[in-house]
């Protein structure tokens, strides 16, 4: 199994795995402000990797059937480590987001 950019970060895997299964109005919540905290920390990032978005309808990951989820997580890929710290920091403090054990 290929090893997905997210798992050397234990703590943010866990919480990303947990958006699969989130309630849509929730999760919608949740990825805004994330989106937020990635365009005030890093601006540019969006630009640098738009155009990656996947066309192609057979070779989706779960999170690429929602737009605005794909900028989330690939908008962190590009980031530096204090904004994974950041989005880490959010989910921990996040209502209704369960805490790892």
């Amino acid at each position: 199994m290929s090893k997905r950019w997210y798992d050397g970060y234990e703590k943010l895997a866990f919480y990303l795995e947990q958006l699969k299964g989130m309630e849509h109005q929730h999760r919608d919540k949740l990825i805004k402000a994330i989106l937020e905290i990635i365009r005030a920390k890093a601006p540019h990032l969006m630009e640098d990797f738009l155009l990656e978005f996947p066309l192609d309808m057979q070779r989706r990951r779960w999170y690429d059937q929602d737009p605005y989820l794909w900028l989330m997580i690939n908008g962190m890929r590009f980031g530096e480590d204090d904004l994974i710290k950041e989005v880490i920091d959010y989910f921990e403090k996040a209502q209704g987001v369960e805490q790892p054990s």
